[in-house]
């Protein structure tokens, strides 16, 4: 029984984490890096869709499927919310 329970909070900080991670390198670091003359939604884009790959690839391996899956949901949520500014 507590196995159970140290694994389901393990899992519970993975996804936390992955979820703090994918939001900061898409919505906070794209405005601190210059690249060219992109503009500033390009590089966090092309940023979200590494993060959507490396999460797939933690889900699909059985690795940190946690943290794959907190990836995922922040980097495409966050990615979407600034495209959704540069279009309004």
């Amino acid at each position: 029984m507590m196995r159970f329970v140290v694994t389901q909070l393990e899992n519970l900080l993975l996804l936390a984490m992955g979820f703090a991670l994918g939001w900061y390198l898409v919505a906070s670091l794209p405005g601190q890096i210059t690249v060219a003359s992109c503009p500033r939604w390009l590089p966090a884009v092309a940023l979200a869709t590494v993060l959507l790959a490396l999460g797939g690839r933690f889900v699909f391996d059985g690795t940190f499927q946690a943290l794959g899956i907190g990836l995922m949901l922040s980097s495409s949520a966050a990615a979407t919310l600034l495209i959704y500014e540069v279009i309004r």
